[in-house]
């Protein structure tokens, strides 16, 4: 086992945008077990599709899990989708039940990768409506999956990736 050494940069907590595509639109898909890097390319007219939420309610959550058959590790990622809007229910429809893959930026510029190719991530929703006129109107939407390693990590854009 390596060494961890001590952080000497920024710590900012929280996300600053979520990305999506499907499975079937991704060309290559290549991920070093050795250093959890990977690298992505769509099919020629495809790409990541945008997520908007509401400012600070996106939230990711990881657990690894010791099973009989080995480690598993569980993610889920939460955010609020403001107001009931057509074309948001139209593009929850149009992605629930698909296999899909999410790319993850913090606020340290970190990028991971959540699902791959075998096992994606998969969207459920629920539509918020509250009672006072204060609260939240709006898709309160969760993507999960489970896997065998953990979630890998891409370079910010214009990095280069070195894949072993």
């Amino acid at each position: 086992m390596g060494n961890i050494s001590r952080h000497t940069g920024i710590n900012l907590g929280g996300i600053n945008s979520v990305q999506w595509i499907y499975c079937e639109d991704v060309d290559l898909f290549n991920l070093s077990d050795s250093s959890l890097f990977c690298a992505i390319i769509p099919k020629t007219g495809k790409d990541w599709n945008s997520l908007y939420a509401t400012p600070e309610t996106m939230q990711l959550e990881a657990e690894s899990q010791d099973t009989p058959s080995g480690m598993k590790y569980l993610y889920k990622l939460k955010v609020l989708i403001p107001k009931d809007r057509q074309e948001v229910e139209y593009e929850l429809f149009r992605i629930a039940n698909r296999r899909l893959l999410l790319k993850v930026i913090d606020k340290n510029g970190t990028i991971r990768l959540l699902g791959n190719l075998s096992t994606p991530m998969k969207m459920t929703s629920k539509l918020l409506k509250p009672l006072v006129l204060e609260g939240f109107n709006g898709y309160d939407i969760l993507f999960s999956g489970e896997f065998s390693m953990p979630a890998c990590f891409m370079h910010p854009p214009g990095g280069g990736i070195s894949i072993d």
